[in-house]
């Protein structure tokens, strides 16, 4: 079956460079066999009358079925989730509410669109309900937080910019900090102390002597353990300070609360 998040956000990336209107739909669902979703996929497929291809995945893990209809706005969207509201009803697969929204009118990017709704849907209660998400309920893009991610480790670094992508923030990657520091002033920068331009310290020392009015709140995320690595790390201006192996679900309430 396929995986929700990197299909959907392909679909919806291309999109958006093609300038192509299309509405999603996410719906909570009982498990779904390979069965069922091929049974799904036959009986909603482009009819003559329909204006778009249909697109559909399903994450297994949280049970839940994502649909892209192309060639849709938000009221066309709404009328085919009504159908598949009633489909999934009558199947008894439907476990909860559905979500819908479509492209652009919901939002300017559309990669923002879907990973709000995937954090939105983990929320909403109640059973049936069609709810239109609506970007006014969530931070508009200039609202958004930013945070400079500076580490060697390309496998955390995907992993982080996914998971903190995916809780609302915007994040960019850089080897060189200080650079897309100058660039970019986040609002918070999470570096390792071992980098391969500027090391941890010396980003540290740079922020700290930067010309900007507020200085971005630092996190260091590192495996080194002495306490002299914690307190010159504090003494150069680090707000918070986790070591390796951490907890993504940790590093982000530490995060929200120093955004806060």
């Amino acid at each position: 079956m396929s995986n929700l998040v990197p299909v959907f956000y392909q679909l919806l990336t291309n999109m958006e460079a093609s300038q192509s209107a299309c509405g999603v739909i996410l719906v909570a669902c009982k498990n779904l066999s390979k069965e069922s979703l091929e049974a799904i996929k036959r009986d909603f497929s482009p009819k003559e009358t329909d204006s778009g291809e249909v697109h559909f995945a399903y994450d297994k893990t949280k049970n839940l079925l994502g649909i892209m209809v192309e060639q849709h706005n938000l009221a066309d969207t709404h009328f085919f989730a009504l159908r598949v509201k009633d489909y999934l009803q009558e199947s008894q697969l439907l476990s909860g509410s559905l979500l819908i929204a479509s492209f652009p009118e919901s939002s300017a990017s559309s990669g923002q669109l879907f990973m709000r709704m995937m954090q939105e849907i983990k929320d909403l209660e109640g059973y049936g309900e069609i709810k239109i998400y609506d970007q006014r309920n969530s931070a508009d893009a200039e609202e958004q937080a930013r945070i400079l991610l500076v580490n060697h480790d390309e496998h955390v670094n995907e992993f982080l910019r996914i998971y903190l992508e995916r809780k609302g923030y915007m994040v960019t990657v850089a080897n060189d900090g200080m650079e897309k520091y100058r660039e970019w002033t986040p609002d918070l920068v999470i570096t390792d102390l071992n980098l391969p331009i500027l090391n941890g310290y010396q980003l540290m020392e740079k922020i700290k002597h930067h010309e900007a009015s507020t200085m971005s709140k630092i996190v260091v995320l590192t495996d080194k353990r002495l306490e002299e690595d914690v307190q010159k790390s504090f003494a150069l201006g680090a707000a918070d300070y986790i070591t390796k192996p951490f907890s993504p679900i940790e590093l982000e309430a530490r995060v929200r609360r120093l955004i806060s």
